[in-house]
């Protein structure tokens, strides 16, 4: 499994911008440090929505919340 992970980064890298760039022996010009920042800010934001998402469904089922997803009450059946 960890051999086809390995080839799908490489996969991966060998078509993005970095990995052309790379292959091209573009490496001294302090570009790769932008790209790096330009992840970390993707990433940073992404992570902000995800956990702004899961605090919105925690705060509508209380269910998710500290009860480690049992319901903290006895639904009644409908009739």
């Amino acid at each position: 499994m960890l051999q086809v992970a390995r080839v799908y980064a490489r996969l991966i890298l060998r078509h993005s911008r970095v990995g052309l760039r790379l292959e091209a022996g573009e490496s001294g010009d302090g570009w790769l440090l932008a790209e790096e920042q330009r992840y970390n800010l993707a990433h940073s934001r992404t992570r902000s929505v995800v956990e702004r998402t899961i605090g919105l469904l925690k705060g509508r089922w209380r269910c998710l919340d500290a009860s480690g997803g049992k319901l903290l009450y006895k639904p009644e059946k409908e009739t």
